[in-house]
């Protein structure tokens, strides 16, 4: 085995209580890299058409990648990859803190978990050694809580991944949480119910780990990354300003922003209350990020008064849940916000999906479609933060028949509503819509209609690269146009290729917006750590093979064209309003250029030809 890995892999039979490291299957390295690539491969040999999300034969995988506890900045971390209970196909969640680093610096590549435990667990990994212990007086802890109960029982420096009520009740909206209070979230397809089916409570990794991630060249690292990272910090200067909500005004400008359900177009009044400057001047105490890593995005905050003062010190809403809990719910209240995220975090859901079903409870609320009746007398509705942190509550601790049907997601609500529901509904394949509008990126609605896990605005990008952003190695040394299906198809395949390599080296995504990042310089760091030496192409095929393989176990799952679609309203509604007029994508002949781009038949399965020169053959679901 070259750089970058430690050839150990921890299995961990939750059934027989047993723990086994195992060497990367031959060639998976190269042929996968890491993370989210390596973790599909592992997952494919184990999962099959009638495997249920929740029961026994899901595995839970955690995997970092070769860039792990480098140099390398922005490159500590990890992806947790299993079927999702929320969609019933593909679940990735990629997450960053300090867990990642922590568990390369224990001598591992990564965990996969099996089977289910018969009582609460909690996986102790400290330096090389890994054993499981009882975990039945953690059962029930919100996240901080069962933080800090794990810092005094193995030592403060350790590092958690917990799941809060939430995951321990298989909400499929469940999340893990890592590093406490400066909450880092493995947020999407409900990991967090995969880990709490298993009874795993949590994963405590030594914060002292000493073993260094092999380098090849490792004096060419380490001059190259010393020499860039100034220069990354000051292409992405307004992030570690303002963090990521610094673009919630700039995104309601150019009609990118979700507003009452997506259904107006510009708010100008309530953006300009939420927006990330007043997260720094009001609430924010002080910057944080990822371990490591020196853009720090993030934000602690505290509201010290009020009905929605917050616990002491807590992790601060980012752009995606300012958005959702803010402008998408009517909502304007920012301290609401910032209680509306900190209850997520500690019962373990995610912030993007309740948001999202609560606007669509909202809706259907207003449309009559649900009463008070059902609801349990809460009146629900548009610019209600109150009702919209009594739903938090009621869908993280699913203790009464709303609660858990909201908890489903929005698909499975919207069949168990009956009536208009669905035309209320923003999901893709179950997974409920970010906050970034189709109709403003029509490269962004083609990847949500395509994306392996839904609706994800990370599988592209795209809007980035159709409002600014280039990368000239991969033809692009042009921004493109947001509303034109002409190329969008090629944009759209290359874009998906390139953050699938991203996920597998494993580095933050925010490392190409802005040309902060060239992508032949994350190929000659690749190089420098692996010794494998390698063009942008041998690259980019990496990202297709893992694409294409997440494909392929989404056609077992009898997932394909008919639900690489877009939501109703994303196919019937232009947006329009202020100096806003978007039309909607016209996703049916895009798919058909798409399907051709990326060597698929029809019925939207890789054609054989395509599997022979990705080398998947082995993988191809019987037909």
């Amino acid at each position: 085995m070259q750089g970058g890995y430690h050839d150990r892999i921890a299995w961990i039979d939750l059934t027989e209580g047993t723990i086994d490291v195992r060497p990367i299957d031959a060639g998976d390295a190269e042929r996968f890299m890491g993370g989210g690539c390596l973790g599909a491969a592992i997952l494919a040999r184990l999962v099959d058409g009638t495997t249920d999300p929740l029961g026994p034969g899901n595995p839970l995988i955690m995997m970092t990648g070769p860039f792990a506890a480098t140099s390398v900045p922005a490159g500590s971390r990890h992806e947790v990859i299993a079927l999702s209970p929320l969609t019933g196909g593909y679940g990735e969640a990629n997450c960053g803190g300090a867990f990642g680093r922590q568990l390369k610096q224990c001598g591992l590549d990564g965990l996969v978990f099996t089977g289910a435990s018969i009582s609460p667990k909690v996986l102790v990994i400290e330096g090389e050694t890994l054993r499981l212990e009882e975990a039945g007086d953690l059962w029930g802890q919100e996240i901080y809580a069962c933080d800090d109960a794990l810092k005094a029982r193995y030592g403060k420096h350790v590092v958690n991944a917990v799941i809060g009520p939430a995951g321990e009740r298989m909400v499929p909206l469940a999340t893990i949480c890592h590093d406490g209070r400066h909450t880092r979230l493995a947020g999407r397809c409900g990991m967090g119910a995969v880990m709490g089916s298993k009874q795993l409570k949590a994963v405590t990794v030594s914060g002292r780990g000493s073993r260094k991630t092999p380098v090849a060249r490792a004096d060419d690292l380490k001059n190259s990354t010393k020499t860039f990272t100034p220069e990354l910090q000051d292409k992405l200067d307004s992030f570690r300003t303002y963090g990521t909500g610094g673009g919630l005004i700039v995104c309601n400008q150019i009609g990118n922003l979700p507003i009452n359900n997506w259904r107006t177009a510009q708010n100008d009044d309530l953006a300009s209350r939420i927006t990330g400057t007043v997260v720094t001047r009001e609430i924010q105490v002080k910057r944080g990020g990822c371990k490591r890593c020196p853009i720090l995005c993030s934000r602690t905050v505290q509201v010290k008064d009020g009905p929605f003062a917050t616990e002491g010190v807590v992790s601060g809403p980012e752009y995606e849940t300012l958005a959702g809990f803010g402008s998408l719910l009517g909502n304007d209240d920012l301290a609401s916000i910032a209680k509306a995220n900190e209850r997520c975090n500690q019962l373990g859901i995610d912030t993007i999906s309740t948001a999202m079903v609560i606007a669509f409870a909202a809706e259907c609320f207003e449309e009559g479609v649900i009463t008070t009746g059902d609801t349990d007398g809460l009146e629900l509705g548009f610019g209600r933060p109150e009702a919209m942190l009594a739903l938090v509550e009621r869908i993280g601790r699913a203790e009464d028949d709303f609660g858990r049907a909201l908890g489903r997601g929005s698909r499975h609500a919207a069949s168990a509503f009956g009536g208009s529901a669905a035309e209320y509904a923003l999901e893709v394949k179950g997974l409920e819509l970010p906050m970034h509008d189709p109709r403003f990126s029509w490269g962004q609605g083609l990847s949500y209609a395509t994306g392996n896990r839904g609706a994800c605005h990370l599988a592209a990008m795209a809007g980035d690269f159709e409002n600014g952003c280039t990368i000239p190695e991969l033809g692009y040394p042009e921004s493109q146009p947001g509303r034109q299906r002409e190329g969008k198809a090629a944009l759209t395949a290359t874009l998906q290729n390139l953050m699938g390599v991203l996920d597998s080296l494993v580095i933050c995504k925010f490392t190409v917006i802005g040309d902060a990042t060239s992508f032949s310089l994350m190929r000659d760091w690749y190089g420098m750590i692996t010794g494998r030496e390698g063009t942008v192409d041998d690259f980019m095929e990496i990202g297709e093979r893992g694409f294409t393989l997440k494909r392929l176990i989404n056609n077992r799952r009898s997932i394909g064209r008919e639900l690489d679609t877009l939501p109703p309203r994303m196919r019937k509604l232009r947006k329009v309003g202020g100096d806003i007029d978007f039309d909607v994508p016209p996703l049916a002949p895009m798919l058909g250029d798409y399907y051709e781009v990326r060597g698929w038949t029809e019925d939207g399965r890789p054609a054989r030809p395509t599997l022979t020169r990705l080398g998947l053959e082995s993988f191809a679901p019987a037909r």
